[in-house]
């Protein structure tokens, strides 16, 4: 049996050695003199594949992996996440009640409950119809199975079926090895389980009572709503009356001045096939307000988000804890485009709807090098592009998501720790942002009242790990203060927060700090933000840097004036005020579960294998 693990080489989950240390522990049970490992990580084994995390466009290596003699008597493939918790011997107990020599495709079963954006509206007429895997409860494929597939993928009858851009990996493979029905169904089975019990074999991480305390965060950062005039007077109200009202910094960005928001207007028209030259140009607009206004000094994230965004600011900031601002860094929803492309040209962007986060420390060299194709280019792709010529890629979390709640599984979603979820079709945005949302963000707006200044989180005396998503923890001195304990794993090492807050950690993306040549201006007041100092003749001194893709569609050497940051009512910005919104403002909370969003699929293997009930699945009431 040779396990997969798929991992984010910069993120990296809290429970990727378990997965590897249990399986390993139990070989070393088995026999005396154990052969070599046989499960493997993602980011170790095709540290050059972008699209090691979407299985099927590195399905042929892993067979390779296989092949190997040391591996030659497998008879399964086990993929499965970071943190998932694997019981091998129970595993292998089921396994052995399989046929092998058969081709099986088994899991958890998901299944959609309306035809869904993010798996391009397949199967529009019967969403329910097709099952595709929970890959952290785990998915075991046969070795005729893989081989049957890695023969299709050398033939090229396996491409993306609908779409050449990877948005969901389990739902892509699903259809990888379905094959427009002439290949293989997933099948369910009981012992791959969406949470813990005790005959699970394969089970996702849960979150522990630490990772749902309460923690006072620093708000350092800067959100920047794109909108236009046709929408302020429906998506910017909804707005107002949500989750902006928790925040401290925030700009609009508009097509159109309108001093009753306000609005900061740019210099490009809004297109609707895409924002590339609005955003460079809001990109620009921010990095000169930060340089200059000696108040916004404390800003050390930039948050780029759409009008009809719905997040919680809480969320995020205690998403953001776990990283070092003073890193290079770029998260949000990772999608992949052209990733199984013969020329190996494809590449992974976060995904604009569901909100991208910028480091500060990376916007001057992005402002001097990348440039739009055209004005209404996609701005998510173009940025990743040029930021992936910067030598940085995207760090991808679950916590952010590009569509609506009722777009994804239960089973997918953290009722604790989202940040995000985009559009208003369909549904009324603020009864969204109330069930998911409002409270704990409340919560924080009354913490937040005694913070008058960003500063670095306190110690904290649990010996339990309090970043939800960082990996395994290793003990640490008390006096760091420090919310994530520092890990031993290499890949995220340049990522968190450093250990001694006096120490630098070495910059695995030093490329773009080569952009940071000495200051732009003499004001000393001006020169007191490292990260912001930029030579406007850099440009010319790292030709190699520069993306040329086409003609500026505005002047980025142009410098904004100052924005006012305490008038209610200047056309420069809005500062939010802080406190708890009024309670009438809220829909009644017996009207938020009136809504199957959290429909659960418990009703699944009931109706596919006449199978008892059983707490296997994820409940409404779970959630």
């Amino acid at each position: 049996m040779t396990t997969l693990t798929t991992t984010q080489p910069c993120l990296g989950f809290n429970l990727s050695r378990p997965v590897h240390t249990a399986i390993w522990g139990c070989e070393l049970e088995i026999a005396p003199t154990p052969e070599p490992d046989s499960v493997f990580l993602t980011h170790e084994l095709f540290p050059e594949q972008e699209g090691a995390w979407a299985i099927t466009p590195i399905l042929g290596h892993i067979r390779t992996a296989i092949l190997k003699s040391t591996h030659r008597t497998a008879r399964w493939l086990i993929v499965c996440e970071e943190q998932s918790h694997v019981n091998v011997s129970l595993l292998a107990h089921h396994l052995a009640n399989e046929d092998y020599r058969e081709k099986l495709f088994l899991g958890y079963p998901l299944y959609d409950r309306e035809a869904t954006i993010i798996h391009h509206f397949a199967f529009f007429k019967n969403p329910s119809s097709f099952l595709y895997p929970l890959l952290r409860a785990g998915i075991a494929l046969t070795i005729p199975l893989v081989d049957h597939l890695v023969q299709l993928l050398a033939e090229g009858a396996v491409r993306p079926a609908l779409s050449d851009f990877f948005i969901d990996a389990a739902h892509e493979f699903a259809l990888a090895v379905w094959q427009h029905g002439q290949g293989f169904p997933l099948q369910p089975r009981r012992y791959f389980c969406a949470k813990a019990l005790p005959n699970c074999a394969i089970h996702g991480a849960e979150p522990g009572p630490t990772d749902r305390m309460e923690r006072d965060e620093p708000d350092c950062i800067m959100f920047a709503v794109k909108t236009c005039g046709k929408y302020h007077k429906d998506r910017v109200p909804a707005l107002k009356n949500t989750w902006t009202k928790y925040v401290q910094y925030l700009r609009y960005f508009s097509d159109v001045d309108d001093p009753s928001i306000p609005t900061v207007a740019t210099s490009v028209p809004n297109y609707s096939a895409g924002h590339c030259a609005k955003t460079l140009e809001i990109l620009q607009l921010i990095g000169d307000e930060l340089r200059y206004n000696g108040s916004l000094q404390a800003i050390r994230w930039v948050m780029l988000v759409d009008d009809d965004t719905i997040l919680s600011p809480s969320s995020l900031a205690r998403f953001l804890s776990c990283y070092d601002p003073g890193r290079d860094l770029y998260l949000g929803e990772r999608y992949g485009y052209h990733l199984m492309g013969p020329d190996g040209g494809g590449y992974n962007y976060v995904t604009g709807g569901g909100g991208i986060v910028l480091s500060v420390a990376i916007l001057d060299a992005l402002q001097q090098t990348c440039e739009c194709p055209s004005a209404s280019s996609p701005d998510d792709m173009i940025l990743a592009a040029c930021l992936q010529r910067l030598g940085i890629r995207p760090i991808h979390s679950p916590l952010f998501h590009q569509a609506r709640p009722s777009d994804y599984a239960p089973e997918l979603l953290d009722r604790q720790g989202t940040v995000s979820f985009h559009k208003h079709w369909q549904i009324d945005p603020q009864q969204v942002y109330n069930r998911w949302f409002r409270q704990q963000d409340e919560r924080y707006a009354q913490r937040r009242q005694t913070r008058s200044e960003c500063r670095y989180p306190t110690p904290v005396a649990s010996s339990e790990p309090v970043c939800k998503h960082s990996t395994r923890v290793h003990s640490r001195p008390e006096s760091v203060p420090n919310l994530c304990r520092q890990v031993k794993d290499h890949h995220l090492d340049a990522y968190l927060r450093p250990t001694r807050p006096n120490v630098s950690v070495r910059n695995e993306n030093n490329s773009v700090r080569e952009h940071r040549i000495g200051p732009r201006t003499t004001n000393e007041d001006e020169n007191k933000r490292p990260p912001q100092q930029t030579n406007h003749n850099d440009r010319h001194q790292h030709p190699e840097r520069v993306l040329r893709f086409g003609t500026k569609a505005t002047n980025r050497n142009a410098v904004a004036p100052q924005m006012d940051t305490h008038s209610p009512t200047g056309g420069g910005s809005a500062v939010r005020s802080v406190g708890p919104p009024p309670q009438q403002q809220h829909i009644a909370r017996h009207h938020l579960c009136e809504s199957n969003e959290l429909q659960s699929n418990g009703n699944l293997l009931l109706r596919r294998q006449n199978l008892q009930e059983s707490t296997n699945i994820i409940k409404h009431t779970d959630l």
